[in-house]
């Protein structure tokens, strides 16, 4: 497979329908490490998926080429006791592409994106999928907690590893 450099960056209102699809694919490939179910992604309208692209925290994508590969989400919580935290979100790599360091990609943009804008990067990983669980610790983040019976998918439930790296500096302006 001959593989074009592969480039990270935030989707934009014209990704709208390349974000809805590889958010699918996630929901259809990892059913267990999302919130979200297929069934209900695929009954959002493409407006949806335009309004979160163009929203204040687009979701990145790691394209190869054209085609994205990866994605992973980042937002700022909202209120003033809150927005010292953000929040990485909706990791996933195609399956073509794992084992390339795609994520760590992902994550290393969504750090560096962070910077500035908060002091610390919390997340959830579901215990099982030890391959993210063990990129986020190489990438600096702790587990601090697990949360029991986070998902339910298909009748099983799934704990939750909840994660934080803090960054090493204040936001700018506090």
């Amino acid at each position: 497979m001959k593989q074009t450099q592969i480039v990270v960056r935030p989707f934009t209102v014209g990704d709208a329908a390349i974000w809805r699809a590889i958010r699918l694919e996630a929901l259809r490939e990892a059913p267990d490490a999302f919130g979200q179910t297929l069934e209900h992604g695929e009954k959002q309208p493409l407006e949806e998926y335009q309004q979160t692209v163009a929203g204040p925290f687009p979701p990145f994508a790691a394209f190869d080429g054209a085609t994205a590969i990866g994605t992973a989400g980042f937002y700022v919580l909202d209120g003033p006791k809150m927005s010292h935290r953000g929040e990485l979100w909706g990791m996933y790599v195609s399956q073509s592409h794992r084992g390339q360091g795609i994520g760590r990609m992902l994550t290393a943009s969504i750090i560096e994106h962070a910077q500035g804008r908060v002091e610390q990067i919390h997340l959830q990983v579901v215990t099982t999928n030890t391959a993210a669980y063990n990129l986020y610790r190489s990438m600096g983040f702790v587990a601090y907690g697990i949360e029991p019976r986070a998902l339910r998918y298909e009748g099983r439930d799934y704990d939750a590893a909840m994660m934080v790296r803090v960054l090493d500096h204040r936001r700018s302006g506090t």
